[in-house]
């Protein structure tokens, strides 16, 4: 069967639904393969794929067909699994034009790409102006920072570090609106990494919630596990509080954050009392003071407004 489909959500993340895209000359044969009744142009169905799920079909143009499958990860992946087998092959590198028929131009398919699997709220506009920006100056050397702005993309890695039982759990609790962490009054509660995906004032970010090292728990296993991924940091989130004698991140910590990685010294438990040392902003968990102030921090040091404003064409994506 000359039919490929691709995967237009993120693979690895679960969501209300997946997309999968499945570009065919004829579709005729794909709706035979699948057990379809065939969609004409414009029209959206509801029907069982393959034993595997229910899912809407749509079918906006005559070479492509959309495939949306509830978004758990196990479902997407035994979809694409049956596509293979049935002839649809996975597209590993897909040309963004025969992806997006629909699209006027080749800068117009790539943002189309690119919007497909951006977790950031801010990259949408962002994203949107680039087909003008790119038709205006397509030989331009003179671009944005990709450095910094795929991170709209590529959820960069945020790493809290502390103190235990200094609240880290709670704070990423109140950035995220919901209970996603252990919280207890016992010291060394989160005995693991504590991961989750966050929108900090519009940027998606990967936020690891370090185990606390203190002379309480034993720390062998602690800096075992916060070694790789405080080297991986994008940023690092240095929490203090009122009873933090040093204000410093702990010896045994610091040789792993990276010469050029940034650290935000965040003062936490604020309704408490001040930090004992300067930091770059305080919040409280408890009444939401200055949590909004602190996730409009991270997002600017993570990727700096004048990037976001830049008026010129970024190259976002690979090849």
């Amino acid at each position: 069967m000359d039919a490929t489909h691709a995967i237009e959500t993120p693979a690895n993340s679960v969501g209300a639904v997946s997309i999968l895209r499945v570009i065919a000359d004829d579709l005729e044969p794909v709706f035979k393969a699948l057990n379809l009744q065939p969609l004409t142009i414009g029209q959206i169905r509801l029907a069982s794929l393959l034993g595997l799920d229910d899912a809407l079909i749509a079918r906006f143009n005559q070479s492509s067909l959309l495939v949306m499958p509830h978004g758990g990860i196990g479902i997407t992946r035994a979809i694409s699994q049956a596509f293979t087998e049935l002839g649809i092959e996975l597209a590993q590198e897909n040309d963004p034009q025969s992806v997006y028929p629909e699209a006027q131009d080749i800068h117009e398919a790539r943002m189309l790409q690119a919007l497909a699997i951006a977790q950031s709220p801010i990259a949408v506009d962002l994203l949107l102006d680039q087909p003008t920006r790119w038709r205006s100056a397509p030989n331009s050397d003179s671009v944005a920072d990709s450095s910094v702005l795929i991170r709209l993309l590529n959820p960069p890695l945020v790493v809290a570090v502390g103190r235990a039982n200094i609240g880290k759990s709670s704070l990423v609790n109140a950035l995220a609106g919901a209970s996603i962490a252990m919280v207890s009054d016992l010291a060394g509660t989160t005995r693991d990494h504590v991961g989750v995906m966050l929108d900090l004032s519009g940027l998606a970010v990967r936020w690891v919630d370090t185990p606390g090292i203190d002379e309480q728990v034993a720390v062998g296993e602690e800096l075992h596990l916060a070694g790789p991924v405080i080297s991986s940091a994008d940023l690092v989130l240095h929490a203090i509080d009122h009873e933090d004698p040093t204000g410093e991140i702990d010896p045994r910590l610091a040789p792993l954050v990276g010469s050029s990685t940034p650290v935000l010294r965040a003062g936490v438990r604020s309704d408490k009392g001040p930090a004992a040392s300067l930091v770059d902003c305080s919040c409280s968990s408890h009444t939401g003071e200055g949590i909004e102030t602190l996730a409009t921090t991270i997002k600017n040091r993570l990727i700096p407004p004048q990037a976001l404003a830049d008026p010129r064409p970024w190259r976002f994506w690979d090849s």
